[in-house]
C-alpha cells in the first residue's frame, strides 16, 4: 500500500521527464535558498536591531517607573514637609505668648465673664526646642457666656488646646458659674 505522496512522486515521475523533475528541483531549491536567505536576513534584523531598541524600551520602562516612584516619594515628603511647616506656624512665639495673656481677659470681657488673670508655667521637651506652656486661670459668668468664651478659645489659630476644665464652684440662685481651666500650648 502506498501513501498519497508517493503516489503523486510516482505519478509525477512518470509524467514529467528527468530533465523537467532537474529543473524543478533547481528551481524550488533556489526559492527555498532564497526563502532561508531572507529568513537569515530577518534574523540578522531582529539581533542587530529589534533586540537592542527592544531591551532598550524595557530598561526606559524601568527606569520610568523608578522615576515615578521617586516623584512619588518626593510629593509625599513636600506634602510632609509643608504640613510640618503649617503646623509649627500655630507653635506659639514668646510675643505670641504675652499676646495670649493680654488676649484671653479682653476675650473674657467681650462675654461679660470674669477673669482675674492667667498664670503660665513652662516646661522644656527633650531633645527639642519646644517647650510645653500650662496655662492656668479662672473664669466666671453665666453658663451661656462662659460656653460661647471656651468655644472661641478653640478656635483661635494657635496650637492650643484645653486639657481640664473644672467647676470651682456654681451659685444657683446667681446663675453664675466658676470653672477652672488648663490650657496646654506649645512654645517653640
Amino acid at each position: 500500500m502506498s501513501s498519497p505522496l508517493s503516489s503523486n512522486i510516482v505519478h509525477l515521475g512518470r509524467a514529467l521527464s528527468f530533465d523537467k523533475l532537474t529543473q524543478l528541483f533547481h528551481r524550488h531549491r533556489l526559492e527555498g535558498a532564497v526563502f532561508l536567505s531572507l529568513l537569515l536576513v530577518n534574523l540578522l534584523f531582529s539581533l542587530i536591531f529589534v533586540s537592542p531598541a527592544y531591551r532598550h524600551k524595557i530598561s526606559s520602562e524601568a527606569a520610568l517607573q523608578s522615576a515615578r516612584s521617586r516623584v512619588s516619594h518626593l510629593l509625599q515628603y513636600q506634602k510632609a514637609q509643608e504640613d510640618l511647616n503649617s503646623l509649627e506656624k500655630t507653635f506659639l512665639s514668646q510675643q505670641e505668648l504675652a499676646r495670649l495673656a493680654n488676649l484671653l481677659p479682653a476675650m473674657a470681657r467681650r462675654h461679660q465673664l470674669a477673669l482675674p488673670g492667667v498664670s503660665y508655667q513652662t516646661e522644656k521637651k527633650k531633645e527639642s526646642d519646644l517647650r510645653k506652656i500650662d496655662l492656668n486661670f479662672k473664669v466666671s459668668g453665666r453658663y451661656t457666656d462662659v460656653r460661647e468664651f471656651i468655644h472661641e478659645v478653640e478656635g483661635l489659630d494657635l496650637f492650643l488646646y484645653i486639657e481640664e476644665m473644672a467647676i470651682a464652684s456654681s451659685a444657683k440662685e446667681s446663675g453664675r458659674l466658676e470653672l477652672e481651666v488648663k490650657m496646654v500650648a506649645t512654645l517653640r
